[in-house]
């Protein structure tokens, strides 16, 4: 029985990351439409990243230098330029999956 913790941790870990790129536009869209049902929120995220995971994933790993400097700078870069550089990327993502979504017809 040695050894099986490194075999269940990769199986747990991925689908996970996998999760987290999934739902990553349910922040935005509870923003635009306070009053929807979390799970609605949830469906149309889910629908929105289904063949755009991996352009997220690749646009995250696109400021992992970013990150390491605003590490250098003790989070002072973090604060005043990375992370309303990254938050704005990721808002341009979801509105350019929101134009997407309207033209696919699966937001009303």
């Amino acid at each position: 029985m040695r050894g099986t913790g490194y075999i269940l941790i990769p199986l747990l870990v991925v689908p996970g990351i996998v999760k987290h790129y999934e739902y990553l536009m349910v922040p935005y869209i509870i923003a635009e439409n306070p009053a929807m049902d979390y799970k609605e929120a949830f469906q149309i995220s889910k629908q929105m990243m289904d063949g755009e995971k991996m352009e997220a994933f690749i646009m995250d790993l696109s400021f992992l230098g970013w990150y390491l400097l605003s590490a250098v700078t003790c989070g002072l870069l973090a604060i005043f330029y990375v992370n309303p550089y990254v938050q704005a990327s990721f808002a341009e993502m979801y509105t350019f999956n929101k134009q997407k979504a309207y033209q696919e017809g699966y937001i009303r």
